[in-house]
C-alpha cells in the first residue's frame, strides 16, 4: 500500500478520533517506517480485539489464540536464551581482553621503567 493509501484507509477507519490522529502524526514524524506499519498494525488489531469483547466475543479463550501465545512465549524464551548466552561469551571475551591489556599495560610500565634506569 502507498502511503496515501494507508492515510486514507486509518482517516475511514473506525479507529477513535484521537487513535487516528496519534496514527497520522506518526506517519508525519517517523515516515513510513516498518516501526511505524507495525504500530498501526497493532492499533487496528486492538480495535478489533475491542470491538469483539464488547459483543461478548472473547478471542484469547480460543484455542488458536492461546496456540499462537504459546508459540510466541517459546520464541521469546528461546531468544532470551540465544541473548543470554551470546552475553556471557561477550562477557567471557571482555575479560580476556581486559586481562590481556592489564598484561600489556604492566610490560609497557615495566618498560617505561627500565628505559628511565639505563638513561
Amino acid at each position: 500500500m502507498t502511503r496515501e493509501e494507508i492515510v486514507k484507509l486509518i482517516e475511514n477507519s473506525q479507529l477513535e478520533e484521537g487513535a487516528k490522529r496519534a496514527l497520522l502524526t506518526l506517519i508525519i514524524d517517523k515516515g513510513l517506517t516498518r516501526e511505524v506499519v507495525d504500530h498501526i498494525k497493532e492499533s487496528f488489531d486492538d480495535a478489533v480485539i475491542a470491538t469483539m469483547k464488547d459483543a461478548g466475543v472473547d478471542l484469547t479463550q480460543t484455542e488458536e489464540f492461546k496456540a499462537a501465545e504459546g508459540e510466541f512465549a517459546a520464541a521469546a524464551e528461546q531468544a532470551k536464551a540465544q541473548l543470554d548466552s551470546d552475553m556471557s561469551a561477550i562477557n567471557s571475551e571482555m575479560k580476556k581482553v581486559q586481562a590481556e591489556m592489564g598484561q600489556q599495560l604492566d610490560d609497557l610500565q615495566a618498560q617505561v621503567i627500565k628505559d628511565k634506569i639505563s638513561e
